[in-house]
């Protein structure tokens, strides 16, 4: 009984190192390609430097990080090719689950799922950062349970690494003007669509409500560099 009760602690620590430094590499506490120290970190969370190094295993296998054999770990780089090939993988497979949810979702999981954006949406228009960062949560749980409801697990679970892997850039891109203008009505057209589960329209509206220009891929990229270096202004 005592060794499982050793296990059982060991491996929570473990799970609560990861999330701890997984929070960290999300807003790139850990700057674009900068060697993390495992010493340094360890010493920070008051943890040994084993749950540390399986954290950051972990990490590397979920994009966060870049392991380097005889060199240690970097930190994920930051370019706009980057930020904008995850809103192109995230943009398949959400229109996969919308498909899904169109055919296998019933009445009641619909409208529980389209509750959630248009409780939000009474509350229009946002103005504060802090109003902003909680319509990222709850843009990006509203899409979640689009997932969820396609009854498919496997699409859920790499829709939800890709939010990881994207929140950061999420929160930048709902803060620019076009995007403030344009995710009120988009969600509304989105939720019209699914609530009538016309699969070919709702696919079209993910499309442009994910889609990332070039153009603006770099704007993203940019303002999340400056926030990193130099804080937000």
């Amino acid at each position: 009984m005592v060794i499982i009760k050793k296990k059982s602690r060991s491996a929570d620590s473990v799970e609560k190192v990861y999330e701890k430094v997984k929070g960290m590499a999300i807003d790139y506490y850990f700057r674009p390609g900068e060697r993390v120290n495992e010493v340094e970190l360890a010493a920070q969370l008051g943890v040994s430097r084993t749950p540390v190094r399986e954290a950051l295993n972990r990490l590397a296998k979920d994009g966060f990080m870049n392991f380097v054999p005889n060199r240690g770990f970097y930190s994920r780089d930051l370019t706009p090719e980057g930020v904008r090939e995850l809103y192109e993988v995230r943009m398949v497979i959400e229109q996969s689950t919308f498909r899904f949810a169109c055919l296998r979702a019933t009445d009641e999981e619909i409208a529980m799922t389209t509750a959630i954006w248009e409780e939000v949406s009474q509350h229009r228009p946002a103005q504060t950062e802090q109003d902003w960062a909680k319509i990222a949560e709850i843009d990006e749980r509203f899409h979640m349970e689009i997932a969820r409801i396609s009854h498919n697990s496997r699409l859920y679970e790499m829709l939800d690494s890709l939010n990881s892997l994207s929140r950061f850039f999420r929160r930048i891109d709902l803060e620019t003007p076009v995007r403030r203008n344009n995710a009120y009505d988009e969600h509304v057209e989105i939720i019209a669509a699914l609530r009538q589960r016309n699969i070919e329209k709702g696919v079209v509206l993910i499309e442009q409500h994910i889609s990332l220009s070039a153009e603006h891929a770099v704007e993203v990229t940019k303002e999340g560099l400056a926030r990193i270096y130099f804080g937000k202004p």
